[in-house]
């Protein structure tokens, strides 16, 4: 039964769902198990029993890497009884679980690091272009501000110049009309120093 659940984990890969499914595809393990051997394997009960195997295959795969650190003794007494009740085929299909595992999630890994990248690039994206719509904003914000304040700075501007030609025409208004006036009291003045003239000469001579 062992080999027909490593077989089934091998095929089904149920370490390997998306979020939602995994209990999905252990489900499927233990219904075809169960159909083999005609009795009925809970999903659970075929998954811890597969996590266990997998553990004591991957204590004896890490005690045969210290070999040669001094505690030999001591890793025989718990490692050999486990390796030995193991089949050569059932050491393959595990050392194949076990590779296929870890490149899965080294997969995984580099997806989701891939994945992070990609989103933290978006944000960036997404904040500088923020970034630069506000400043756009801002600019147009300025220049309306600039343009406003030039369209107020020539009205003004422009008055000034209304309010100086009118002073200027008002002024030349008021230099004609008082050089007519003087040209006016001018004449008068000549007429009333030619009667003055002419009576002074009447009064000479009656005083001949």
């Amino acid at each position: 039964m062992d080999l027909a659940l490593l077989r089934e984990v091998l095929r089904v890969e149920p370490y390997d769902g998306e979020y939602g499914t995994l209990t999905l595809r252990w489900k499927t393990v233990a219904a075809n198990i169960s159909s083999c051997f005609e009795m009925d394997i809970p999903h659970h009960s075929a998954r811890d029993h597969y996590e266990s195997m997998l553990e004591t295959f991957k204590s004896s795969d890490r005690a045969q890497r210290l070999w040669g650190t001094g505690n030999e003794e001591a890793i025989l007494e718990k490692t050999v009884p486990a390796i030995q009740a193991k089949k050569p085929r059932h050491i393959q299909l595990l050392q194949d679980l076990v590779d296929r595992r870890e490149e899965k999630d080294e997969a995984k890994k580099a997806k989701k690091e891939k994945d992070q990248k990609r989103r933290d690039s978006l944000e960036s994206t997404g904040s500088q272009l923020c970034l630069e719509a506000e400043q756009r904003v801002a600019k147009r914000q300025r220049t309306a501000g600039t343009a406003q304040k030039k369209d107020e700075s020539d009205s003004t501007l422009q008055d000034l110049l209304d309010f100086e030609k009118q002073k200027h025409s008002e002024d030349h208004t008021y230099r004609m009309e008082r050089l007519e006036f003087d040209k006016e009291e001018q004449k008068i003045r000549l007429v009333q120093m030619s009667e003055s003239a002419k009576r002074n000469d009447q009064l000479e001579r009656l005083l001949v």
